[in-house]
């Protein structure tokens, strides 16, 4: 076997995944976690938002914009449409609807709603698991 690169064989190109799971409102736990997810979106990962109950409020029209102008913090709506346009999922633990009081159809449009239990199939394979 020698380790000289052959340009004649095909190689597959494999797609990593990460996961960016959201449990907590405030400031910090929020912007961390999409800075992270954009930052793993830019790079080519593949982006799984989770959002449990504790950060539900956060994918509510309006909600994520209360988040802007955090001194030496970038824009969050931008870094969200980042993740988005670049196909990353954003996605919420179905639990955090009744729970926190908010209707289907009150979230933001990109936003998903999905059992943990079907999340947990779509994460199947992450190469890297970040909590906020």
């Amino acid at each position: 076997m020698s380790d000289e690169f052959d340009s004649n064989e095909e190689y597959e190109f494999v797609e990593s995944k990460m996961v960016v799971m959201v449990n907590h409102s405030d400031p910090d736990s929020i912007m961390a976690a999409i800075v992270m997810a954009a930052a793993g979106a830019a790079t080519g990962e593949q982006v799984l938002m989770f959002f449990q109950p504790g950060a539900a409020k956060v994918l509510v029209k309006g909600e994520l914009e209360k988040y802007q102008n955090i001194q030496g913090l970038p824009d969050p709506i931008k870094l969200y449409e980042s993740i988005t346009i670049l196909d990353g999922r954003i996605i919420l633990c179905e639990l955090g609807l009744p729970n926190k009081g908010i209707k289907e159809e009150d979230l933001r449009d990109e936003v998903e709603v999905m059992m943990a239990s079907s999340f947990l199939l779509e994460a199947e394979g992450a190469n890297a698991v970040y909590c906020y």
